[in-house]
């Protein structure tokens, strides 16, 4: 929607004050991608927080935990230790800390 005031005519049209071509809208920098989170990182990163370590039974496949702890493995967040195999250690690394501590 537009900041000020809509105009509407009889004619069923409706205009809104709109920038011009010249005027830019205020452009916020993208996340950096160690500064973000996904839900569903940071609840995984606030239980290895809360545990210390996690244990991961089964074998690495395309389920959701294993794709959230791929990507937060990827941006320094955990360490991940194979144990068995069938089982791996999960650890927050301080990457992880630190981003629940902003």
């Amino acid at each position: 929607m537009a900041d000020g005031p809509v105009n509407i005519d009889y004619a069923c049209s409706a205009t809104a004050n709109v920038l011009s071509h010249t005027d830019k809208m205020p452009q916020q920098p993208p996340p950096d991608q160690h500064s973000y989170a996904l839900p569903q990182q940071r609840l995984m990163l606030e239980l290895l927080s809360m545990s210390g370590e996690i244990a991961a039974m089964g074998p690495k496949d395309a389920t959701s935990l294993w794709n959230t702890l791929t990507e937060c493995k990827a941006r320094g967040w955990v360490t991940l230790r194979k144990l068995l195999s069938t089982a791996t250690t999960i650890r927050l690394a301080k990457a992880g800390r630190d981003l629940l501590g902003s």
